[in-house]
């Protein structure tokens, strides 16, 4: 099988798509033959007001459309596949907007929200995010929101988290973990990418590593790294973590012209040192073992 074959039947999700809170930036991943993302509804500065609002949104602007559909399962995602959808899930990436509340978490849930960051950068009710300099762990409130994510089944992301508090999450948790949109510190030492032992770890949980397109993420030095330039994190990961724990979450933070767009998703497969032929069996999924909870 071709690569460009390959990517048409594989089910392409993209772990980190904020600029998705607008669904009419859907076209961009339709395009790029994408199947599925994460929208981001939760930032770290946003609260129970805007966060509700900004779901109400999407739900709207997915309502106005026939060509999308809220997924909240594995098997919505497989349908949405069969039925030429375009399946979104929504995503936190902070855990500011439960508003010190770890109710909020099943309730967030109902909602249709699968995936959760516990501190976006900056120090959190739940733990120190990657930027503080203290690197604290995990608060009490911290552990019982783990423990709440665990119980409803919502997917734990510590992309944006502090080594620390990774560490004593995955220790925590009872269920696979993810990194959604992180790269490899071996190859650039920023605070938003992580270390050989926090990748190990996090297969150790059964979890899955999407590797960040953000161009400030990817080479020191630079803000217009090229496509080489990401392949060489993806490739890292696929010999650190093994291929049936890596995948992609791009962090599309602006609209193409200044990050790569979702259009040069097979580029990227046909480009890679990987061939269709060692990538794991169907359905081809991320983060899958996570949404089929």
């Amino acid at each position: 099988m071709s690569s460009s074959a390959f990517h048409r039947s594989a089910i392409v999700i993209d772990a980190c798509a904020p600029i998705l809170r607008d669904g009419d930036n859907a076209d961009l991943w339709i395009k790029g033959g994408a199947n599925c993302a994460l929208a981001t509804v939760a930032l770290h500065d946003d609260s129970r007001a805007s966060t509700l609002d900004a779901i109400g949104s999407l739900y709207r602007q997915i309502g106005k459309r026939n060509d999308l559909v809220l997924c909240r399962t594995a098997d919505d995602i497989l349908e949405a596949k069969k039925t030429g959808l375009f399946a979104i899930v929504l995503a936190f990436q902070s855990s500011a907007a439960l508003a010190q509340r770890v109710d909020m978490v099943g309730i967030y849930y109902r909602l249709g929200v699968r995936s959760m960051n516990l501190a976006y950068n900056q120090a959190e009710a739940a733990a120190d995010g990657c930027m503080e300099p203290r690197n604290g762990g995990l608060t009490t409130f911290g552990r019982q929101v783990v423990a709440e994510m665990n119980r409803v089944g919502m997917l734990l992301d510590l992309s944006h988290t502090g080594r620390r508090a990774t560490l004593e999450a995955m220790e925590l948790s009872a269920a696979p973990v993810a990194f959604t949109h992180s790269n490899a510190a071996a190859l650039y030492d920023h605070p938003r990418n992580i270390t050989a032992g926090q990748i190990r770890r996090c297969v150790d949980t059964g979890g899955v590593i999407g590797i960040n397109g953000h161009p400030v993420f990817i080479k020191e030095g630079t803000v217009s790294p090229t496509c080489e330039d990401y392949l060489a994190h993806v490739d890292y990961m696929v010999e650190t973590a093994g291929i049936d724990h890596v995948g992609l979450g791009m962090d599309f933070s602006h609209r193409p012209g200044e990050q790569i767009p979702p259009s040069r998703y097979a580029r990227m497969m046909a480009e890679g040192v990987w061939s269709p032929d060692t990538l794991p069996p169907p359905p081809w999924t991320y983060p899958w073992k996570e949404l089929a909870c």
